[in-house]
């Protein structure tokens, strides 16, 4: 999922398809809503959700935001951040899979902190709100790579609808950790896919 290590802090078409209404899930006693992100919100996200070494990740992720490319989606739990993902609406940035799938939007950097709050249903609202958006904007198919480790995420994709598509591909980016020290990192990885709905047709 092409993401550089987990914080380690505190508990916490291009660009947006049109307007589509948030989602909700209920982890716990609370309420979850996922929106795209706003500037005001990067201070929250790094206080709560912070960036791993330097690599600024949300910044990032809201600058693609604000130039098209992607969508930067955050849940929010009252005003704590306590999730994140983005769509890539050029799809995957690996050759193997741009040939295959060229115009498949990925789900990309899926994140709950802290780890207490998985499998609360932020993860599920995160997804459910990318695919609408995926599919709002004329998209049969919505994607995403999963690690070969990562056995866990794998089994929630396939249980919500994504499917092999024996694709593999080795998932390489890098980030600077706290001293500065750039790392990079290739992981064995393959993509899903989901077959998308379609909507009502207008009247």
């Amino acid at each position: 999922m092409t993401t550089p290590p987990e914080p380690t802090g505190p508990v916490p078409g291009l660009a947006a398809a049109g307007p589509v209404a948030d989602a909700d899930a209920r982890p716990g006693s609370g309420s979850v809503r996922v929106r795209p992100c706003r500037a005001a919100d990067l201070e929250p996200l790094e206080r709560y959700l912070p960036s791993p070494g330097r690599t600024r990740r949300h910044a990032a992720r809201f600058d693609r935001q604000e130039r098209g490319l992607a969508t930067f989606l955050t849940a929010w739990s009252d005003d704590v951040p306590v999730g994140t993902a983005q769509i890539l609406w050029q799809g995957c940035g690996a050759p193997e899979v741009r040939a295959r799938f060229p115009d498949c939007p990925e789900l990309n950097g899926l994140s709950i902190w802290p780890p207490e709050l998985r499998s609360r249903g932020i993860g599920s609202a995160l997804i459910a709100a990318a695919e609408e958006r995926v599919r709002a904007a004329g998209h049969a198919r919505i994607g995403l790579g999963v690690n070969d480790d990562n056995h866990r995420a794998a089994a929630l994709y396939l249980r919500i609808g994504y499917r092999e598509t024996d694709c593999r591909y080795v998932d390489r980016y890098a980030y600077l950790d706290d001293e500065g020290v750039r790392h990079e990192v290739a992981d064995p990885a393959r993509f899903l896919a989901k077959e998308l709905p379609k909507g009502p047709d207008p009247a």
